[in-house]
C-alpha cells in the first residue's frame, strides 16, 4: 500500500544452555517472544559459554534489542556484560533485566511479562 509504513517488530535472540537445563525449552522461548511482541531472530543452543562474547557484541550492529533465556542460570557470569547491549528477559524468574543505559546506573529486575518496554 502506498503511503503506509509497516512498523517492524523489535528483534530478539534467545540463548539456551544445555549444561544448565535438561529441557531444550525452545517452545517456551518462542512463546515468550511472541507474547512480548518480539520477532525471534535466532536461538543459540550451547553447552558452554565459549561463543557468548562474540554473540553479545554483535547484537547492536544486527539490531537485536533483547535476549531471551529460560532462567538466569543460563546467563551466569554474563548478565552484566549482555545488559550493556540489550534487555534480558527470563522465564524464571519471569521478567526483564533492563539494559544498562547510563554508565554506573543499573535498573533493578522488573518482574512480570508485560510488553518489551
Amino acid at each position: 500500500m502506498a503511503g503506509t509504513a509497516r512498523m517492524r517488530r523489535p528483534w530478539a535472540y534467545a540463548l539456551i544452555r544445555t549444561d544448565r537445563s535438561k529441557d531444550l525449552e525452545t517452545d517456551r522461548i518462542s512463546n515468550l517472544a511472541a507474547r512480548l511482541g518480539f520477532e525471534l531472530r535466532g536461538i543459540l543452543v550451547a553447552d558452554s559459554d565459549a561463543d557468548f562474547a562474540a554473540l553479545f557484541a554483535s547484537f547492536e550492529l544486527s539490531g537485536i534489542t533483547a535476549l531471551l533465556a529460560p532462567s538466569v542460570l543460563h546467563m551466569t557470569g554474563w548478565m552484566d556484560v549482555v545488559r550493556h547491549h540489550v534487555d534480558v528477559w527470563t522465564l524464571d524468574p519471569p521478567g526483564r533485566w533492563p539494559r544498562h543505559s547510563t554508565p554506573g546506573v543499573t535498573a533493578a529486575f522488573l518482574p512480570g511479562m508485560g510488553g518489551p518496554r
